[in-house]
Parts: structure tokens; sequence; C-alpha cells
């Protein structure tokens, strides 16, 4: 349990964006989503349901990895062109937090965590671009994770 919460904690694009999000897109009332953003809204809704799974973050650090590399590798393949460079730099990010769990070899006591602190930081404009604007054109609603 605490190696699952170590992985989550350090996947920028986990921890920091796609946790926390929730109603919205299968709302009834909800206004239609522009068919140019519906494979990134569709994404972001398939991956946080993947983040939130019981089975998130099982197998280990390298597999857990491995996953959360792809999800923002499939997230930055599909946003829009308004968020294209918010979700390199998130990617960016995310790649150097998952090296620094990778080099600790999945030992918690080893973990840089000034350095992860940094990176989370840098993070910040661009995951706050990305909730507003996943917001406007995915009618997801952004809130706090339990």
């Amino acid at each position: 349990m605490r190696r699952r919460r170590l992985v989550a904690g350090c996947v920028l694009a986990g921890a920091l964006l796609l946790a926390g999000c929730g109603g919205g897109a299968d709302d009834a009332a909800a206004p239609a989503i522009d068919p140019a953003v519906k494979p990134y809204c569709d994404t972001v809704v398939r991956v946080q349901a993947e983040q939130t799974s019981p089975q998130a973050g099982q197998g280990g650090v390298p597999a857990a990895s491995a996953v959360a590399r792809k999800q923002v590798d499939d997230l930055v393949a599909t946003a829009p062109p308004e968020l294209a460079a918010d979700w390199r730099t998130v990617s960016d990010l995310t790649d150097r937090a998952l090296g620094s769990l990778a080099a600790t070899r999945g030992d918690p006591n080893r973990i840089d965590r000034a350095q992860l602190a940094a990176l989370e930081q840098r993070s910040l404009p661009a995951v706050q671009r990305i909730k507003d604007v996943t917001a406007a054109r995915c009618h997801v609603e952004f809130r706090p994770s339990a």
C-alpha cells in the first residue's frame, strides 16, 4: 500500500491533475463536447478511471511507472492545440519524477523529496492551465481528492 501511494505521489499527471477530477462529461445535463476535443476528453475520463481503480499501482514500481508514462503519452497525443505545450511540460516533469523514483529501486527512504517538490512546483502553471482548459472544453469539474 505504501509503495502504491509512493508511485501515485510521484506521477505528476495523476497526483496533480487527474486524481482530482470528477463529474462533468457523463452527466445528462452536461453541454455537448466539441468533436475536435472529444478524443482528449475521452482520454481524460479513461485515465482518471484507471488511476482510481483498485488495480492502480499494482505490479510494483516499474509496472506502475510504465502505466503512468503511457497515460501521459496518451494525454499528450490527444491534447488540443492550446494544451499541447502544457502537456509536454507535464510529460517531461513526469519522466523526471519517475526517473528519480526508479533510481531508488522503489525504496521510499531514498527518494529525493526536495527534487520531487521542485518538479511539482515547476509543473503548477501547466497543471493549472490543463485543469482550467479541460474543465471548460470537456465539462469536467475538478474537486479536491478525498
